[in-house]
């Protein structure tokens, strides 16, 4: 349970948020613009999924991010600034914008904090070119946002982080004890997570059928060498009779899937919110680390089907295939910005509760004044969610897929101030809305893919959002 002293540690700071709200006037009378404030401290370990679960209704933009089994939790409330990128450009636009942002920032923080100083919440189309609908009005071909108030918790050590921008003349004070007073309404009592009360129907956007015939185009295509591989995704969709409770599904999917980066962006009356097994890049202290995930088998009912389906998968020519084009692609684009670029020559198994996939970690170390959003522009998208060639596909994607996928299959996650951070691919995910839910699950086809066997992926990786959500048969 939260406890009231998280708000009681916030508001005995409100002296030190106030001199360096004075240092920051003094440099936004000098800059002629506001200054961006951050001031973190230590406070009490508890569930920051609490917060989030509280402040449903209570703010339009909430993040959450979480490794489970690394203990790590993250919710960020509120907006105090924000830039939505468009198009191509958007990772250097955003990259450019964050920079200005905290290149004058006053900062007191404590870097043994778990997410101490300004930290943002980012997420970005898959595709910016693609054809678009309305369904995703409120998530931007690019977003970065700084909470106004950022609760983490890392094992049993957490912190409380307050951002806002100082004026000239700008009173701190009100700020600070305004968004102290705030979290303290919103720790009030315990939070459990409710269950879905009954399962309930899916929905196809597409027939089922007739996502195998398009699969069976592509196959066509790849058979004449029109392209080695492209990845379709496929949509389904839920509908209640009541409210979604997001908090709910956020703590099923960290309790059945606590490999995975469970995440969630509340914009608002909607969230994007998913449990994805793949990292895309991460940046600390220097050192690259993304992750080659391609080639997928269900998990077995027993020790033996499961260790007898992973080496069917090791073995599998098809995926093995499909997961060298990926590493070999990420090899390529670290390479170009990094050094000492390595990976293991052969790769291993990852498992999740219903499915395995072949992984090979890559590490490099970065080279100077790049950012992690660098990275990220020079990977995404991989192999994994786009194909190769990378252009081939995607026209081939725009052109056949039938979907908009917004930000499913993009890349979502987090940058600090010294522009280091880590980015998931956003699978395993859904679209919801207060009583509808969009679900989305993506296939990597190569020239000897069957389209009833790809199908059956799909719902594999379909299923942990349908049980997260309360989605039946």
């Amino acid at each position: 349970m939260i406890h009231v002293r998280v708000a009681t540690a916030a508001l005995r700071h409100v002296r030190r948020m106030e001199e360096m709200a004075e240092l920051a006037r003094q440099r936004a009378r000098q800059l002629g613009r506001p200054v961006l404030v951050s001031v973190s401290a230590p406070v009490s370990p508890d569930d920051p999924l609490a917060l989030f679960a509280r402040a449903v209704g209570a703010t339009h933009n909430r993040f959450f991010w979480s490794q489970p089994s690394q203990g790590l939790a993250v919710t960020g409330l509120g907006a105090a600034w924000e830039i939505a990128a468009s198009g191509e450009g958007r990772f250097v636009s955003a990259a450019a914008a964050w920079r200005d942002l905290v290149a004058h920032a006053c900062i007191d923080a404590d870097p043994n904090l778990p997410f101490a100083g300004p930290v943002a919440a980012a997420g970005f189309a898959f595709d910016p070119l693609r054809p678009t609908s309305g369904l995703w009005a409120d998530f931007p071909d690019g977003l970065l946002f700084l909470p106004r108030m950022i609760l983490a918790r890392q094992g049993d050590v957490a912190s409380l982080t307050f951002n806002g921008l100082v004026g000239p003349e700008t009173s701190s004070v009100n700020l600070y004890l305004s968004a102290a007073r705030r979290l303290r309404d919103l720790l009030g009592g315990p939070w459990r997570a409710a269950h879905p009360a009954e399962a309930l129907p899916v929905e196809e956007a597409l027939p089922a059928s007739t996502w195998r015939t398009i699969v069976a185009e592509a196959v066509a295509d790849l058979r004449a060498a029109k392209m080695e591989k492209v990845v379709l995704a496929r949509e389904v969709r839920l509908q209640s009779a009541q409210d979604f409770d997001i908090p709910a599904a956020l703590e099923r999917l960290r309790n059945e899937y606590p490999d995975t980066f469970v995440f969630a962006v509340a914009r608002g009356g909607r969230a994007f919110l998913g449990a994805s097994p793949e990292r895309l890049v991460s940046l600390r202290g220097g050192v690259v680390a993304a992750s080659g995930l391609a080639g997928s088998m269900a998990r077995g009912a027993t020790p033996d089907e499961d260790a007898r389906l992973g080496a069917a998968l090791l073995n599998s020519e098809k995926d093995r295939r499909e997961h060298a084009l990926v590493v070999t692609m990420i090899r390529s684009a670290l390479g170009n910005l990094c050094s000492h670029v390595e990976a293991p020559s052969e790769p291993v198994l990852m498992k999740v509760r219903n499915i395995q996939h072949l992984f090979t970690p890559v590490t490099g170390r970065i080279a100077g004044g790049r950012s992690v959003l660098d990275l990220v522009a020079a990977l995404h998208p991989t192999p994994a969610v786009g194909g190769k060639p990378n252009d081939v596909a995607l026209e081939w994607i725009r052109a056949n897929e039938r979907m908009d996928r917004g930000w499913y299959a993009g890349p979502v996650g987090w940058l600090d101030a010294r522009g280091e951070g880590e980015f998931a691919v956003a699978l395993r995910s859904a679209l919801v809305s207060k009583r509808e839910a969009a679900l989305f699950a993506g296939c990597g086809i190569v020239s000897g893919s069957d389209p009833a066997r790809e199908e059956q992926e799909s719902q594999l990786k379909l299923r942990p959002m349908l049980s997260a959500l309360g989605g039946g048969a």
